[in-house]
């Protein structure tokens, strides 16, 4: 989360490494909202449900092998229970790998894949959201300008503001809330950035960051009023989310649900730390949150209906039953 708030520090332009991202995704949004007619939320909408269908595949391995390893259990309790002492760990690390082999089972499988994914995906969306002039009203040169546009337009605000120490803090999002403001300066200093045409579109993009009359660029605050309900509604979808894969995991192994309490301490901290940085980014991050939160939810029901635990693992045990024959078979020809 601290890479968030340094990606949106003044006038940065985000963090290097993610600005590929942040152009594919500009282009995307750009062009899913010529296609919504200018609609930005349901454009986000849109995109995380594409996005996650992008994700599916791997979740439902991930359940997969969940479903495996919980199968293999036993075994691997007993082979553990034959060497309690440490020194015999080689020994104990020897027959759990044959295990795997001969079960045709990784259990790294379960791997970090959609968590990362995630994190990227969430990376490339701060992008077009902090960074709308450049990625996705394709303003060219904006980044190699925005020191000197920074110097043009913040006389400007300290007058709007009425403080001579104003700071800005999200410098693409300032623009865009006070871009009437701005307008004038910035096509005299930039005319070949501000064009009439540009200039429209930016115009059309700031009307698009309100929803249900909330200013989405703004960053929450309880004095602010209804505004507050997008960290609230952060805190519950996301509450709702790790209580759901909770439950799930206890139904892909019952047996690891005493050990559980830790694990459960974490899954409920992370989504109130995500509803303290609610109050620290802009509403239209946590806007995505809540969106992101409940695609996962319905996700994760889709996959828990379609893949049970336990007719997955009685599947799982056809299939390897299966596959073992098979390579004895291969093996026996060999010979």
């Amino acid at each position: 989360m601290n890479s968030i708030l340094l990606a949106t520090n003044v006038i940065s332009n985000g963090i290097s490494v993610f600005k590929p991202l942040y152009w594919l995704f500009g282009k995307c949004m750009g062009f899913l909202m010529d296609l919504l007619g200018n609609q930005y939320f349901l454009a986000i909408v849109i995109f995380t449900f594409a996005t996650r269908l992008l994700l599916l595949p791997l979740n439902i391995k991930q359940q997969k092998t969940m479903a495996r390893t919980t199968r293999l259990q036993p075994k691997i309790q007993k082979i553990q229970s034959k060497y309690p002492d440490p020194r015999d760990r080689a020994k104990l690390n020897q027959e759990m790998q044959d295990l795997y082999v001969r079960e045709g089972h990784n259990p790294m499988n379960m791997g970090c894949g959609p968590m990362l994914f995630q994190m990227v995906f969430l990376m490339g969306i701060i992008g077009i959201i902090y960074y709308p002039l450049a990625y996705v009203l394709g303003i060219g040169d904006f980044n190699d300008n925005s020191q000197a546009i920074y110097d043009v337009i913040y006389p400007i605000y300290q007058n709007i503001a009425g403080d001579s120490d104003a700071k800005i803090t999200y410098f693409q999002l300032n623009i865009l809330e006070n871009f009437d403001a701005y307008k004038e300066a910035l096509i005299t200093n930039f005319p070949k950035l501000f064009t009439p045409e540009k200039c429209e579109a930016i115009s059309e993009y700031r009307e698009s960051m309100n929803l249900f009359g909330l200013d989405m660029t703004a960053v929450p605050h309880w004095k602010d009023g209804i505004i507050v309900i997008i960290p609230i509604l952060c805190l519950v979808t996301s509450l709702g989310s790790s209580l759901i894969s909770t439950f799930i995991q206890k139904k892909n192994n019952p047996a690891a649900s005493q050990q559980m309490g830790s694990m459960m301490l974490m899954m409920l901290m992370m989504p109130f730390f995500s509803f303290y940085i609610a109050f620290k980014v802009t509403a239209a991050v946590g806007f995505y949150w809540i969106i992101s939160n409940i695609v996962a939810i319905l996700q994760q029901i889709f996959i828990f209906k379609q893949y049970p635990p336990r007719k997955t693992q009685a599947r799982l045990m056809v299939e390897n039953t299966i596959e073992r024959r098979s390579r004895e078979e291969n093996v026996k020809k060999i010979k």
